[in-house]
């Protein structure tokens, strides 16, 4: 994973896409144009949201997580919004594990079958997957015999390919997939989305919270990289010792201590 500095970021970069689309004036239109939906009420969407239905199973990390709710705090739908701008080769098998996580954790309350709500799994992407030229590709459960019949279980899976900013006929989603592309305004939605996200890269916390993000990450690369290293020189040592080398050579050439290799040819004797 490559880290950029803090002033490259743009609303490409799952960090900064994450940050922005959790304000709710700026998800809520998207989802609605995006889907040709009105919205009632849109809950404070989550950045990084990770679900778990329960700790034998893996859970993910939304790029960003919003649900649709009732007067009475009742979910209505839901929206998983992922930046995604590698093609993974498992990104329909990922939002088929997405979307079972979701349900997990609704049914994980108690609830019934009947009472899973809509939920949209939506992948924004500069490439097109599936090789067949749409701007977007929509997919639900039909029936093979007949295609006019759907499966019904309120479950979406999309993809929006916006390299392809061109080929979209609603001109607000358009000018967001120009903006996904180019970086370019040509609306007032992609105005409010670069005026967050210049707003973030000015705000100091966000910055230093970042820094230590990348300092971390980095840290953690190092200490991977000095583990592997040691390991290989533990096999090497293996490998010598086994072959009935010096405990004095092998210490001179994995560089290992001594005490070190004779834990290893304590090992190899047992």
């Amino acid at each position: 994973m490559n880290i950029k500095s803090f002033d490259d970021l743009d609303i490409t970069d799952p960090i900064m896409f994450g940050l922005v689309f959790s304000n709710k004036h700026i998800a809520q239109p998207f989802i609605e144009h995006l889907l040709d939906i009105k919205i009632d009420h849109l809950e404070t969407p989550i950045p990084e949201a990770v679900l778990s239905y329960d700790a034998e199973h893996k859970g993910v990390r939304y790029d960003v997580f919003a649900r649709e709710t009732n007067e009475n705090g009742e979910t209505i739908r839901s929206f998983d919004l992922e930046m995604q701008m590698v093609d993974t080769k498992e990104l329909p098998q990922r939002a088929r594990y997405y979307q079972s996580v979701g349900d997990g954790v609704a049914l994980s309350k108690g609830g019934h079958y009947t009472g899973l709500k809509e939920q949209y799994i939506i992948f924004l992407c500069p490439m097109d997957i599936f090789g067949r030229g749409f701007p977007a590709y929509h997919f639900e459960n039909r029936a093979f015999e007949d295609f006019n019949i759907t499966l019904n279980d309120l479950t979406y899976k999309n993809y929006y390919i916006f390299t392809r900013y061109k080929d979209f006929t609603d001109p607000v989603v358009k000018a967001y997939m120009k903006y996904f592309a180019t970086r370019n305004v040509d609306s007032r939605e992609t105005e409010n989305i670069n005026n967050q996200v210049s707003y973030y890269k000015a705000d100091t916390l966000i910055r230093n919270k970042y820094m230590t993000f990348e300092y971390d990450l980095h840290e953690s690369k190092e200490e991977g990289r000095a583990e592997g290293r040691v390991e290989e020189r533990r096999e090497i040592a293996a490998a010598m010792l086994a072959d009935g080398d010096s405990v004095e050579k092998v210490v001179r050439i994995s560089k290992l201590t001594e005490a070190e290799v004779l834990a290893i040819k304590a090992n190899l004797a047992n």
